[in-house]
């Protein structure tokens, strides 16, 4: 959890130093564009390491409510980590949008289909009894036989 923290903090480093750059420009327009710009990708960095850290939690077979809980709890986490690293409104705003974000994605994750095996299952019938399977020909039959040109007859002229 604190990797994932200290990664937050570089992110956050990183847009405090693009929001310098910014405040350089002399157009306004420009700089809200740009500030807008910079929180959007802040907030687009944090979710991609917060999606990292969920997808290394979760592993498939695990019971869904554990996997919940731990999602839950690492999110908390995150939060209060959040709200630590940054006291400025608008940018713990876009931290907590890419934590709730990323967090969406792992319920997604939890709750993905398994992927179903390339060969169907063998099912019953009414009856009781199984159905044959069908089965592909092997490749040695599946091959035709090249044709053998005819013999051919000399003629007499």
């Amino acid at each position: 959890m604190s990797v994932l923290l200290s990664e937050i903090g570089l992110a956050l480093e990183a847009f405090k130093a693009r929001q310098q750059d910014i405040n350089g420009l002399g157009q306004r327009a420009y700089k809200d564009l740009f500030a807008a710009a910079n929180a959007t990708l802040l907030t687009s960095v944090v979710q991609k390491l917060v999606q990292h850290s969920h997808s290394e939690m979760i592993t498939p077979g695990a019971p869904r409510t554990s996997l919940l809980a731990a999602v839950s709890q690492h999110h908390t986490e995150i939060i209060a980590g959040c709200r630590v690293i940054t006291e400025d409104d608008g940018v713990l705003r876009a931290l907590i949008d890419a934590a709730d974000s990323a967090t969406a994605a792992a319920f997604g994750m939890i709750y993905a289909e398994l992927p179903k095996s390339e060969a169907p299952p063998r099912s019953r019938t009414r009856s009781g009894k199984r159905t044959p399977s069908i089965e592909q020909p092997s490749a040695k039959s599946a091959e035709r036989s090249a044709k053998k040109p005819a013999a051919k007859k000399a003629r007499d002229l």
